[in-house]
């Protein structure tokens, strides 16, 4: 019972543990998630309130993407435009729900794909226009079929050709800041026709390439070079206001890391907003462990009664009060131990089985309800998985196990052996 009890208890808590794990770990393709920092807007000030301005692509590719402190800088459109695509399957006569990334170049070194077959796409695709696109296997394998060479060939994604350049593997849409089904140059050649876009100068724009995207920018930092990175990102900011003296900006007003947009979206979950979430996050987990750990506790003092004369003999022959409390705590840990190891293949069938709902609950990503997510072992096979379940056995151990041996501890030898009759 004891075990069954752990187990339910770590269980529950390694799932929620579990759900945040994968959206924080560097796991590929998003392998610089611990060093990454995401620029989406640039702030100003309009008549004393604080304003979102857009990043276009000459700030992008004149400053920021010439920034020498990232290891890897990349951009990619915060256009939803091609949100709804559809791509034209064998037959020619069916259509597929596709989701479209519009970026350039550094996309594929800033992100750990494994590639099939061919390469990404080019600075000179992207600076040609080319309509080169980069597709998972799973798209191939539907416009194609399984086994066939897809390089170098047509798929039509709303009545418009690309031509493939590379493939590769299916990522999963847990991570979801790269993942796509096809990758496209921005801006390449007749995305955009027949489209009214209001351009940066606040102008409709209709079918012609001198269209200014939004941007959305990404750095992927050492730690080693974070305080060098933000003394050149004001550099950066001062040449920039140099050039547009009538709106100057704050470069660092919107940039966040990775784990602060995790942290934000946990909070927009709870509806708990800055440093309350901390005082909310913190007391609701462990009331997830003070719960079963109070029932655990019940059944720890029930069997230290039963055991007291056998305390009271050894103390007879001296053994020291916190020698017995030792073995005590080290034997329930033993026992919270195995079940925690049940605890956590519970957590991981559940994640598994249930899994096209659960990363949905515990998730700001709406994409996720529409399909079933890809898990991948390196998912649930990271060292800080074991770290998290290791803490939470050693917490929900001392919560159940120490209270009632010391109380029990505590008696007088000859009340303890009294406790055999």
């Amino acid at each position: 019972m004891y075990i069954c009890g752990t187990a339910l208890a770590i269980a529950f808590t390694m799932l929620i543990a579990e759900v945040y794990y994968i959206k924080v770990a560097d796991i590929a393709p998003e392998v610089n998630r611990s060093k990454t920092y995401y620029l989406e807007h640039l702030g100003t000030e309009v008549d004393g309130h604080h304003s979102m301005e857009s990043i276009y692509e000459d700030t992008f590719r004149d400053l920021l993407q010439t920034m020498q402190t990232p290891e890897c800088v990349m951009a990619t459109s915060s256009m939803g435009l091609w949100d709804e695509a559809y791509m034209k399957l064998a037959d020619g006569i069916h259509d597929r729900k596709v989701k479209v990334k519009l970026t350039e170049p550094g996309f594929f070194q800033f992100y750990q794909f494994t590639f099939t077959e061919g390469a990404p796409f080019t600075q000179d695709d992207l600076a040609s226009r080319s309509r080169t696109v980069v597709v998972t296997t799973e798209v191939a394998e539907q416009r194609f079929g399984k086994g066939v060479k897809a390089v170098g060939q047509c798929i039509y994604v709303n009545n418009r050709d690309f031509v493939i350049c590379g493939v590769v593997e299916t990522p999963s849409s847990l991570t979801e800041k790269c993942v796509a089904d096809i990758w496209c140059p921005f801006k390449a050649r007749g995305l955009f026709d027949n489209l009214n876009i209001v351009g940066k100068d606040g102008k409709v724009v209709s079918g012609e390439y001198n269209i200014d995207l939004d941007l959305y920018v990404s750095f992927a930092v050492p730690a080693n070079k974070r305080d060098a990175f933000m003394q050149e990102l004001k550099e950066v900011e001062a040449r920039y206001n140099s050039m547009h003296k009538d709106k100057p900006v704050d470069m660092t007003a919107y940039l966040e890391t990775h784990y602060s947009q995790v942290w934000k979206g946990l909070g927009s979950m709870f509806q708990v907003w800055d440093g309350n979430l901390f005082w909310y996050v913190v007391p609701s987990i462990l009331l997830l462990l003070l719960v079963p750990a109070l029932n655990l506790n019940g059944m720890v003092a029930s069997r230290m009664e039963r055991r007291l004369p056998e305390m009271a003999i050894r103390k007879v022959f001296g053994a020291k009060r916190r020698t017995l409390l030792w073995q005590v705590i080290m034997e329930n840990l033993v026992l919270t131990l195995m079940g925690g190891a049940i605890g956590l293949l519970l957590a991981w069938t559940a994640l598994y089985g249930w899994r096209d709902w659960v990363f949905y609950i515990f998730s700001n990503n709406n994409s996720l309800y529409e399909s079933v997510p890809l898990i991948k072992g390196e998912m649930f096979f990271g060292p800080a998985v074991f770290l998290i379940a290791l803490l939470v056995c050693t917490l929900l151990n001392v919560l159940a196990a120490t209270l009632p041996a010391w109380l029990s501890l505590r008696k007088p030898i000859v009340e303890s052996m009294m406790e055999k009759r």
